[in-house]
């Protein structure tokens, strides 16, 4: 567990809601931004703020299982309210920055964008013009900003949802896969491995 998972964790089980089921949103904004006001970097407050929001709906959920209408949901249902205002707020001005040894050059961001157009010509030319599968593989065109390895990995989701939406055949996400990584090698073993 690091630093922040464990503030995170501390936070929720003796801070955040501790006003009970009299908490407000003034209060639980309030003891929020108190706390994030610890953290310096964005990225340590989205992760937080991800962590007390998921204890927060687990939470409520658990105590939905016997209970009698006695308002902890709605408190609950604040908090979350209350979190996600809060990352509406940082991601406002959050830009993701690759370290620069992940970045694409733009030589690579143009080979992806003609290979990506590739797939969509030979997936017409096969029947698979489904709406679907161009607006998943037109998207990725879209965040070449993620970097190498977070771009790969959003690809890697992508085909594996088509795949289990049974969009397309195994077969022929693979093919994609390989043809979208091909000298990419290095960063495909990276996500492979982790």
């Amino acid at each position: 567990m690091n630093i922040i998972e464990k503030e995170a964790e501390e936070f929720y089980e003796y801070g955040f809601l501790n006003s009970g089921i009299y908490a407000d949103l003034e209060n639980i904004k309030s003891s929020l931004t108190s706390k994030l006001y610890n953290f310096n970097r964005d990225r340590d407050k989205l992760d937080f703020l991800k962590i007390v929001r998921e204890l927060a709906i687990k939470d409520k959920e658990e105590h939905m299982k016997s209970c009698n209408g006695c308002g902890y949901d709605k408190v609950r249902d604040i908090a979350v309210f209350t979190v996600d205002q809060e990352v509406d707020d940082i991601n406002r001005f959050f830009t993701y920055e690759p370290k620069s040894n992940d970045k694409f050059s733009v030589a690579e961001e143009s080979e992806l964008h003609n290979k990506l157009n590739d797939i969509l010509e030979k997936l017409e030319k096969h029947g698979f013009g489904q709406q679907i599968i161009f607006e998943e593989i037109e998207g990725l065109k879209n965040h070449f900003n993620l970097g190498k390895k977070n771009w790969f990995q959003l690809l890697k989701g992508k085909v594996v949802d088509l795949t289990l939406k049974k969009v397309l055949k195994k077969t022929i996400v693979e093919e994609i896969y390989n043809q979208l990584s091909d000298g990419f090698e290095q960063v495909v073993k990276m996500i492979e491995y982790k």
